[in-house]
């Protein structure tokens, strides 16, 4: 009974043991990666991103007031966990203003820096390359008031 009793104690620790070593990414772990990417900017602002895969691409929206005169900086950052490349889109209206892939060339950016022009409510869509699954985060700082 007694060595039952250890082998079931063994058995949950090591169970213990390897969950912690298999533990998930997790979206404020993400927060404090895309915070050091992001560099000596302030931080504003957070966006928790989390798609299924789909064709089209599902997207996850998000809006945010912007002011003129202001370096803003959008770092991005993936969850190791999943094969999805976020790719984040500012937008007014209809228009792309920045984003973090650059289609002629294919290459992903971390991080983009852009200067409002005009005070107002701009669109962040938030997606991931080819449709694939992904959590991600996305953060807004600001670089400098010009």
């Amino acid at each position: 009974m007694k060595r039952i009793l250890f082998s079931s104690l063994a058995l949950l620790g090591l169970l213990a043991i390897s969950s912690n070593s298999a533990k998930a990414q997790t979206e404020e772990e993400l927060v404090q990666i895309c915070g050091s990417i992001a560099g000596d900017a302030t931080y504003l602002k957070d966006f928790k991103i989390k798609l299924d895969a789909g064709d089209p691409p599902p997207i996850q929206r998000f809006s945010a007031v912007l002011k003129k005169d202001v370096k803003y900086r959008f770092t991005v950052c993936n969850s190791k966990d999943y094969d999805g490349q976020v790719v984040l889109n500012l937008m007014d209206n209809n228009r792309t203003l920045a984003s973090t892939h650059v289609v002629a060339s294919g290459k992903d950016y971390p991080t983009i820096d852009w200067v409002c022009s005009k005070t107002g409510a701009y669109h962040l869509f938030f997606s991931f390359r080819e449709g694939k699954e992904g959590m991600a985060v996305g953060l807004i700082s600001m670089v400098e008031m010009l």
